[in-house]
């Protein structure tokens, strides 16, 4: 009986056969080849996620002077039930992702179909025809008790055996460019002895060859700017040698634009994987300082928005002053603290905490709850209490759901017996709450809601007609704006219709 690995859309894909997979190790043989004969740099990227697979696809649209390819890029996913759907269908010249950004299927189609630079395949062979390997594979932070991160953690062992599968196939001269979040020390103290063991079970000398590793984050902002985040951005990049930064220099200065946005070379891997965790880290501790004035806001009839507005106008050091809402999600700033916390003494062997930083994620963590209290304010008893939830991504206008606060929302209100329907008009498929049914059109999902939560900031949401809305739920209820969706205008025409109205740090609401 044959597996198949099920796409979100629910097409179903069977995983390669023996045969298939002979007859692909020919195939990647001779498109190397190929491709080798015109001169260009053969690059795999080693997963093909939500980062992974369009940093695959801007390597492969690169051009030189004269607009001839640089590159050609094996995307490597490996052959498993949950994710080989993506081989086939990127072959296809259609992203393996959902985005708002039109770029996403036109460079997928660019280049995959008309200038044929990038190719999916499962085959481990894509690594050892490779000049450099773009490390693109998922970790993630575990935080075992809800709202105590000090006690999050990191699994390093898919990650190692990532690093241990490039050991045993990728040539001595090929560059390992890391562009996973890791915690801080880990191409020094992981990634690098992980490679020299291995090179030398393979007889390489690894005096003559030490492995080449560099470490460059990404800042992916998967909404409207996909692509542009990857390749119009600032980056930081080092290396474990100065072989391993001048190559990482080059290769990315071919790919991005670092003439309106300038590489940052820093003194070692450690320095910039230090970087980005406190990158996210400084904006997790910012969106939880606001949620404590929202509070605040809310108590004495102050529209903290409106304040926020005012104080951003101090440009320079004040402008970036972000916002309270229903919760941090995604997969940057509800992990990179707690990686670097443990890394201080997991990798490191050091005494040293950081209590500002994990504080802020317990803060954002719990965040959902704030909600869940404003809804308390009108309701004694949540049991039976018909509730729609607007948007399950964890940001607008895209399909995102991973660490989405929509999933802590839900799962508290359940515990306390509400009756909840979900709506997002970008996620067909909910992979972390598969019990949730996304409901197809907003008239279903709002019929006899008894309170309405304003949970994502998808157009479709915002461009809502208050008296539309009220229609199709069919009568008074209660409206929540978790993040200054609603205008003061569209919120005097839900109280004109009888609703009621609350809204995270819009304590000006009750005055209206």
């Amino acid at each position: 009986m044959q597996d198949f690995s099920i796409a979100p859309n629910g097409e179903e894909y069977p995983l390669p056969t023996e045969q298939e997979s002979k007859d692909e190790l020919t195939r990647i043989k001779e498109i190397t080849e190929q491709q080798r004969a015109k001169g260009r740099t053969i690059v795999a990227v080693q997963g093909m996620g939500f980062v992974g697979c369009v940093m695959a696809a801007v390597v492969a649209d690169a051009t030189d002077e004269q607009g001839e390819p640089l590159y050609f890029v094996h995307g490597q996913q490996r052959a498993s039930l949950r994710s080989y759907w993506k081989v086939p269908i990127i072959n296809k010249g259609i992203p393996p992702v959902s985005s708002s950004d039109k770029e996403v299927p036109e460079i997928f189609r660019r280049t995959v179909k008309d200038k044929q630079t990038l190719r999916a395949t499962w085959l481990n062979y894509a690594y050892e025809v490779a000049d450099i390997v773009v490390v693109d594979i998922q970790l993630d932070a575990t935080k075992p008790a809800f709202g105590d991160a000090a006690q999050g953690y990191c699994d390093l062992s898919a990650f190692r055996d990532g690093m241990r599968t490039l050991g045993k196939h990728i040539q001595p001269e090929c560059m390992i460019l890391v562009e996973t979040t890791v915690p801080p020390g880990t191409c020094e103290h992981v990634v690098k002895p992980i490679i020299e063991k291995e090179f030398k079970k393979r007889g390489i000398d690894t005096e003559k060859y030490p492995p080449l590793i560099a470490h460059s984050y990404e800042r992916v902002m998967p909404g409207a700017n996909y692509v542009s985040s990857i390749r119009n951005f600032w980056r930081v990049f080092s290396g474990v040698n100065q072989k391993s930064k001048d190559i990482a220099r080059q290769f990315l200065s071919n790919i991005l634009d670092t003439e309106n946005y300038p590489l940052t070379e820093l003194g070692s891997t450690n320095a910039s994987e230090l970087s980005k965790v406190m990158e996210n880290s400084y904006r997790a501790t910012n969106i939880a300082l606001t949620l404590e004035w929202a509070k605040c806001a809310e108590k004495i009839g102050v529209d903290l928005h409106k304040v926020r507005a005012a104080i951003r106008k101090r440009k320079g050091t004040h402008d970036n002053l972000l916002r309270p809402s229903l919760g941090v999600g995604g997969y940057c700033l509800t992990k990179d603290p707690v990686l670097a916390n443990w890394a201080m003494d997991a990798i490191f062997e050091l005494d040293q905490e950081l209590p500002i930083a994990i504080n802020s994620v317990d803060v954002n963590d719990t965040m959902p709850l704030h909600t869940i209290e404003l809804i308390k304010e009108e309701f004694d008893d949540l049991k039976d209490l018909k509730i729609a939830v607007l948007g399950v991504s964890y940001l607008e206008n895209l399909a995102d759901t991973r660490h989405s606060p929509s999933e802590t929302l839900i799962k508290f209100l359940n515990e306390e017996w509400a009756l909840v329907k979900a709506h997002d008009p970008y996620v067909e498929y909910w992979p972390e709450m598969e019990n949730v049914t996304i409901q197809k059109t907003l008239p279903d999902t709002l019929a006899e809601a008894d309170v309405v939560i304003f949970a994502v900031g998808h157009d479709e949401y915002i461009e809502l007609d208050p008296i539309e809305v009220v229609d199709m739920i069919g009568k008074e209820t209660l409206i929540v704006d978790c993040s200054n969706f609603l205008t003061d205008d569209k919120i005097k025409q839900y109280l004109e219709a009888g609703c009621k109205v609350k809204g995270v740090g819009k304590g000006h609401i009750e005055k209206m």
